[in-house]
């Protein structure tokens, strides 16, 4: 990336080519989603939170109080619009 330091923090964060999962075995990316799964692990998510940050998600209700459930639904969701 080229630029000033506004410029080169933009291309960072909004970037195609810069994803998450260049991180992911990152320690402190590692515990951050650790520490997301414990807090939303049984616990019912609303709907309409749901709805919210994941509109095109449809989320069985017995789901909604299972972290990992939401997070391979969503996944399997973006792997459909490549197959």
């Amino acid at each position: 990336y080229h630029g000033a330091d506004d410029a080169l923090h933009v291309q960072r964060h909004y970037s195609y080519s810069d994803r998450i999962r260049y991180y992911w075995t990152e320690p402190e990316a590692m515990q951050a989603v650790s520490t997301l799964m414990a807090a939303l692990a049984g616990r019912d998510i609303p709907e309409t939170l749901l709805r919210q940050f994941l509109p095109d998600l449809a989320v069985h209700p017995a789901d909604r109080s299972n972290p990992e459930a939401i997070l391979i639904a969503a996944v399997d969701r973006v792997l459909a619009d490549y197959s």
